[in-house]
């Protein structure tokens, strides 16, 4: 339950009418509130001079505010548009997304519709003395709502600005990579299913976890149950914790098949549940079966797009995609993919030094309910980020360098050989590739020279990890 509603919270927050819908109905209780206080006071015969005004100054004025405030949401509106149609074409349209996140359109919007629909209601409550009606002029609600049109003014001068500073470049890659740290800081170390494991002897873990799938199956029995999708799309969250509690249930354990970022096609197999008992009925066998599926076809979160949420590969991704659109022969801007190059170098340092999580998941009593057969780790994760920036940038010498230097910095984290010789991997690919494109004499020098001193390092950061095993 708890990934869908982060998962719904997450389009909730990159979408344009949910602020301005809980701002319209925050002026409708605002306006009711002011207009039982006017009332209140009108009642009671006081006067407040700083607040007193006429009839026909309140309704001039909210009508001027209502007006004015209903065309800047437009206005607002078009440029939001005409910004998103920039982002689009310069940074490809999955960075859209963040752009919608980031921005303050939303808000902007939500403060001009709800300006313009508190005075449309204060102003219908403005009545001049007619016959045996008494006049009644709402004084606080006139003054609250000159109020939200000079907020409102405010407000248009912040949203100038943010547009201003939102499309550049160094702006866009940072919020991506924020996406990508904080993608890094949930699933590092902690993975779905992570709250569920109870804190244990050290040594009695390190001998649960060098227990195999085949194990841990074989004393369930031989009994399962296949769940194929009932959608088609891209798995945007997986809830582990229910199904967690869906081995617990069925005292069995699940063999998850699949991860986020994974594409799914209709009747494609999402995971089997091994039980350890098959029901005696073959009614009770097709109710538990249906039951089965629906629940973990539930918890299996599949959507139109991939979501950074529990997809780090995809947070990765999206800065690739940001430094190829600038290597493009068209945009043909290094130093746009040098800063996504930067950012990625950073995280993916945070990345190495993070312990990789167990693919095996356990409930409450430290007994096997999940089994994970496929997740991204940290060599997924940098052949991903640097192998196509690799592709097109190694004809570019600084772009080139630039990738060395990151390399360089993440070996500085590394503490494990296979982080290592992954690393090694990359750089070789990338000293390949840089080879075959340049034959100028001082470019291949200074690639080498680079290339030897994260060589230097990388066997450096080697012996350190092997001489603990050494003593």
């Amino acid at each position: 339950m708890r990934a869908r509603l982060e998962n719904l919270w997450d389009s909730f927050r990159t979408s344009f009418w949910f602020v301005p819908t809980i701002m319209s109905l925050m002026a409708i209780m605002l306006a009711m509130g002011t207009n039982q206080l006017d009332s209140l006071l009108a009642s009671s015969d006081r006067q407040l001079s700083w607040f007193s005004t006429t009839a026909l100054a309140a309704r001039s004025t909210l009508s001027s505010v209502a007006g004015a405030t209903i065309a800047l949401a437009g206005v607002v509106f078009s440029i939001t548009i005409v910004t998103l149609s920039i982002a689009s074409s310069q940074y490809g349209s999955r960075l859209v997304r963040n752009v919608m996140g980031a921005s303050i359109a939303d808000l902007v919007i939500g403060q001009y519709i709800g300006t313009s629909l508190y005075c449309m209601l204060i102003l219908q409550n403005v009545r001049e003395a007619h016959g045996d009606s008494p006049a009644f002029t709402p004084q606080v609600g006139t003054a609250v709502g000159l109020c939200l049109g000079l907020i409102s003014m405010g407000m248009l001068i912040w949203f100038i600005h943010h547009v201003a500073t939102a499309i550049q470049a160094p702006t866009i890659i940072l919020e991506v990579s924020r996406d990508l740290n904080e993608a890094i800081n949930r699933l590092f170390p902690e993975r779905i299913g992570e709250a569920a494991e109870k804190e244990i002897d050290e040594e009695a873990l390190e001998d649960q976890n060098c227990q195999t799938f085949d194990e841990i199956l074989s004393g369930v029995g031989k009994y399962n149950i296949t769940v194929p999708s009932k959608r088609e799309g891209y798995i945007e969250g997986i809830d582990g914790g229910s199904l967690i509690s869906l081995g617990q249930e069925l005292n069995g354990v699940v063999e998850l098949m699949c991860k986020p970022g994974d594409y799914i096609t209709q009747d494609q197999l999402l995971a089997r549940v091994w039980c350890q008992d098959q029901t005696e009925t073959e009614e009770d066998s097709e109710e538990q079966i249906e039951t089965v599926n629906n629940t973990v076809n539930r918890v299996i979160i599949i959507g139109l797009r991939r979501t950074p949420r529990q997809d780090v590969t995809y947070a990765a991704r999206e800065l690739v995609e940001i430094a190829l659109r600038a290597l493009s022969p068209g945009i043909n801007d290094p130093f746009t993919a040098m800063s996504c190059v930067d950012r990625l170098g950073g995280a993916l340092g945070r990345l190495v030094e993070r312990s990789c999580p167990s693919q095996i998941r356990r409930d409450s009593e430290s007994v096997p309910r999940l089994l994970i057969t496929t997740a991204d780790g940290f060599a997924e994760v940098l052949k991903y980020s640097f192998g196509m920036i690799r592709e097109y940038g190694s004809s570019n010498t600084t772009v080139s360098l630039k990738i060395l230097e990151a390399l360089t910095g993440i070996t500085s984290h590394a503490s494990r050989p296979e982080d290592i010789e992954v690393i090694r991997q990359e750089a070789e690919a990338l000293q390949t590739a840089f080879e075959e494109h340049h034959l100028v004499k001082a470019d291949l020098i200074s690639f080498q020279q680079a290339f030897d001193q994260l060589n230097n390092l990388l066997e450096s950061s080697l012996r350190m990890t092997r001489e603990p095993e050494l003593s």
